[in-house]
């Protein structure tokens, strides 16, 4: 079962950066720190002076490349961009046959294509790279290894940090374009049902205000005729609300694979591990489905404020004869709940023995009473109850054919 990363999703984006970034700085002092104090136990020559403060201002400026936010505001820092690079290429030249100091060429060549815009500044970091260590593998005879290293060591890094950094881009303003689509959705949802609703209700308010305003002149010349203006007034306001009332249920109507997803997407959230099943369902009425769906929703949310439970176990199955949705937990034990306050009767748990009530503080509330008055409405029932040896248990069963 997959598990979502805990907090929102740019606090875990940002988690990601900082662990490149520690990474980054263990990897660049791990590869040129341990030369550089290696040169403190040999002779303290002008080239050993001239390589400590090199590679300790190369350090510097990389990891401030390096550990800098990305995307980067503004242009490219191209002189410090060639500092980096004309200091890599330095080392490399004054460390002669140590081939300890090639890394130096990745990292220069890195942090030129980390910070391009357009292939052009990462191409040329890889031919300068390339060039470089080229000669000096040539000037002291390197093997063919490290011939290999210094020549490609350069230009991979820059071409992978300049690849690395375009999917940043892309990312990024895949991430902004998506927030505009999830914005523009919003408006255009509210823009339907302000439209809808306007549609609806358009024709009926201005019947109401004719009538009302005809009943108020004929109230002192015709009273019966006011009376049935207003009667008729009272049948046009009645049928107004009756239309609101189903067109708010039809925008609000749920449907029940999308309240499965949703309630492994809360429990995953929550930390509790969710076992789900759902046979035979397709073709289930809308009634029925919205019905079971609504169970899943006030299951679900029960679970997660009140029952401290670790796991949760999720079954719809659709028979002959009825439809049923079972949601049941291992929290701690409960005190059998009924919608309205009273006992719940509950005749057998998941394992088919019988359910017996334990002391917890009881949560029935309105979202119980409520989903029990959708499923009465069908000729379902609803039962709610702790079950041994630990749990709590919802169980709703509705019809397949309509009851009274």
């Amino acid at each position: 079962m997959s598990r979502q990363p805990p907090g929102a999703p740019e606090d875990y984006r940002d988690g990601l950066r900082q662990y490149r970034r520690v990474l980054v700085i263990i990897v660049i002092l791990f590869a040129l720190g341990g030369h550089a104090v290696l040169l403190l136990h040999g002779p303290l020559t002008a080239l050993t002076w001239f390589q400590l403060v090199a590679v300790v201002v190369f350090v510097v400026l990389t990891l401030r490349q390096f550990i800098g936010p990305f995307p980067p505001a503004g242009r490219p820092p191209w002189l410090v961009l060639a500092i980096i690079l004309a200091l890599g290429i330095a080392l490399v030249v004054a460390g002669g046959r140590s081939s300890g100091w090639i890394p130096a060429l990745a990292f220069a060549g890195a942090a030129c294509g980390r910070y391009s815009r357009s292939p052009v500044p990462a191409v040329t970091a890889s031919v300068v790279c390339a060039a470089a260590g080229l000669a000096v593998a040539v000037r002291y005879h390197y093997g063919s290894g490290n011939i290999f290293s210094v020549a490609l060591i350069g230009p991979l890094a820059a071409l992978l940090a300049y690849s690395a950094g375009r999917r940043a881009d892309a990312l990024d303003s895949l991430r902004r374009t998506r927030a505009e689509l999830a914005r523009a959705a919003v408006t255009e949802e509210r823009l339907r049902i302000a439209r809808d609703l306007h549609d609806l209700l358009g024709h009926s308010l201005s019947l109401i205000t004719l009538k009302a305003e005809l009943a108020r002149r004929l109230m002192a010349a015709d009273p019966d005729r006011a009376g049935l203006e207003i009667a008729e007034l009272e049948s046009v306001a009645r049928q107004s609300l009756s239309d609101v009332r189903e067109a708010v249920a039809g925008f609000r109507q749920p449907d029940l694979a999308g309240e499965l997803a949703a309630a492994r997407q809360l429990l995953d959230a929550a930390g509790i591990a969710s076992q789900i099943t759902a046979a035979d369902t397709g073709q289930l009425t809308r009634d029925i489905d919205s019905a079971l769906a609504w169970a899943i929703r006030e299951g679900t949310t029960n679970v997660v404020r009140h029952s401290r439970a670790t796991q949760v176990a999720i079954r719809v199955t659709a028979g002959p004869d009825a439809a049923v949705a079972e949601i049941a937990d291992n929290g701690p034990a409960a005190e059998e709940i009924a919608p309205g306050g009273g006992p719940g009767v509950l005749t057998a748990g998941p394992d088919g023995r019988a359910a017996a009530p334990r002391a917890r503080p009881a949560f029935a509330g309105s979202g119980l009473a409520g989903l029990a008055e959708r499923v009465r409405s069908l000729g379902g029932e609803l039962a709610a109850g702790a079950v041994e040896p630990h749990g709590f248990l919802l169980r709703v069963v509705v019809p397949l054919t309509p009851q009274a």
